[in-house]
């Protein structure tokens, strides 16, 4: 199936809102959908966690390099202990980090939840995030929903609005009381042996996932698209999907590059470049309306 002409916004926000009426959206969330609400990016944690071991911070942006040198804290100053590990990812995680109601404007957040929203039009019931934070899970249950966050596949299914699955470890805000994992998944050594590992639960879930929904891949950098956990995922999913639909959509700031795009339709992965950090948002909601008004009344 040719997927380069759902480039094109007007198509893709046709498409998307038809997939989300149908119920087969997924949506896929890394760490630049918590931006807004004050939290660190990747390196910046990673930086913290060094700050608070007493080890020079890193300049690198390369993955492999950011997950050594949280591998560094996690052996030299938690002296391998996960427990211990994670108790410091949370601290740094949230540092100066308040829920108030200017974090209810959040665009992003509020457009997140409007695909989330229950109604006719359809709307998301199932999110893979490969963060640790608990502020999508705050948002919405301040705005009347259930969300039930999966710490271990697999998990009985329920009443719940959305199920949030966070195979890489979930770190409750202090203000908040969801159950949290006693673990995080940061290093090189970790992050190989949960979605990198083939017949693991969380890889099996993902391919899952990638094979029964179209995802909306949100916040994460075009480098996630080839880490060594999600791209052979991606690899194996697109080959048996590209004669019939795409695997997803990706989110990317930025202008266009051509190249770059090239490498996601090969991988039967639609790129979306916003301009603008403002027009993601807006593109979002324009899915939930076109899919409302297509809805016979």
């Amino acid at each position: 199936m040719a997927i380069d002409h759902l480039m094109q916004e007007d198509r893709a926000v046709e498409f998307l809102a038809r997939e989300l009426r149908r119920g087969t959206l997924v949506l896929v969330l890394g760490a630049g959908t918590s931006l807004g609400a004050g939290l660190p990016d990747w390196r910046s944690l990673v930086n913290r966690l060094r700050d608070k071991a007493g080890m020079p911070p890193v300049s690198t942006t390369a993955a492999d390099e950011l997950q050594s040198a949280a591998d560094e804290v996690l052996r030299e100053f938690c002296k391998g202990n996960q427990e211990v590990f994670a108790h410091l990812v949370k601290d740094c995680l949230y540092d100066g980090v308040k829920l108030s109601w200017n974090l209810v404007k959040d665009d992003l957040l509020i457009a997140l939840g409007a695909l989330i929203s229950g109604s006719r039009r359809g709307s998301v019931k199932r999110i893979l995030t490969l963060n640790f934070d608990s502020i999508l899970e705050w948002y919405l249950t301040l705005h009347g929903f259930v969300p039930r966050v999966i710490l271990q596949p697999p998990a009985i299914e329920g009443a719940e609005d959305v199920r949030i699955y966070h195979p890489h470890g979930f770190l409750s805000h202090p203000d908040l009381n969801f159950p949290e994992s006693d673990f995080v998944i940061l290093g090189l050594k970790s992050i190989n042996r949960r979605l990198g590992t083939q017949g693991d639960p969380w890889w099996e879930m993902t391919r899952h996932f990638f094979r029964t929904g179209l995802c909306l891949f949100v916040g994460l950098s075009p480098a996630s698209f080839k880490d060594r956990a999600l791209a052979p995922l991606l690899e194996t999913v697109g080959a048996e999907l590209q004669h019939d639909r795409p695997t997803g959509f990706w989110f990317l700031h930025g202008d266009r590059n051509d190249a770059q795009a090239r490498e996601f339709l090969d991988g039967n992965v639609v790129p979306f470049y916003y301009g603008r950090h403002e027009q993601a948002p807006g593109f979002l909601l324009s899915i939930c309306k076109q899919a409302a008004d297509g809805i016979a009344m």
